[in-house]
């Protein structure tokens, strides 16, 4: 007699892998400051005299801040002080042009000061902002133990899940 066993059996497997690779194609459309998915708007400041500061600008699309300001509002000051914090208030409106709330933060990685950070009335921004609602900011400039010149600076402003 020739016989056989036959046995049903299942073979499971994880579907797990350790990597892949697939090309996929990504359109994006960028857009100048006032116009992108987080609004960022300078505003223009004007000194006692009405004269405007030119303490943030739109150079070009790309908003900037220039301490002391750029035209003749304050054509006096030829900077900030040493070992100071400043604040500058109302520079720029922040708006949430999104589809989702975002947590509005500032992140500050340069040497030039001790402390550079976005401001407002309730001291260094951690503003949540829910779709169409926006935020008034300045700039705080701790220049700790700086020395006099001229810096370039970036100020990195930070939308993420407020979650």
């Amino acid at each position: 007699m020739i016989g056989g066993l036959v046995s049903g059996g299942t073979i499971l497997g994880t579907g797990a892998f350790s990597s892949v690779e697939a090309n996929r194609t990504v359109s994006v459309k960028t857009a100048d400051d006032l116009n992108a998915f987080l609004e960022l708007n300078a505003l223009a400041k004007t000194d006692r005299n009405g004269d405007f500061t030119g303490r943030s600008s739109s150079a070009g699309s790309i908003v900037r801040f220039d301490i002391p300001g750029v035209f003749g509002g304050e054509s006096d000051a030829e900077g900030v002080g040493l070992d100071s914090t400043y604040e500058f208030h109302d520079l720029l409106k922040i708006v949430n042009q999104g589809t989702q709330s975002v947590q509005v933060t500032s992140n500050y990685t340069g040497d030039a000061f001790t402390e550079l950070a976005l401001v407002n009335d309730d001291g260094i921004v951690n503003e949540e902002l829910s779709v169409g609602e926006s935020v008034t900011v300045g700039v705080l400039i701790n220049t700790g133990n700086s020395s006099t010149g001229d810096f370039d600076e970036t100020l990195t402003i930070v939308a993420s899940n407020p979650d």
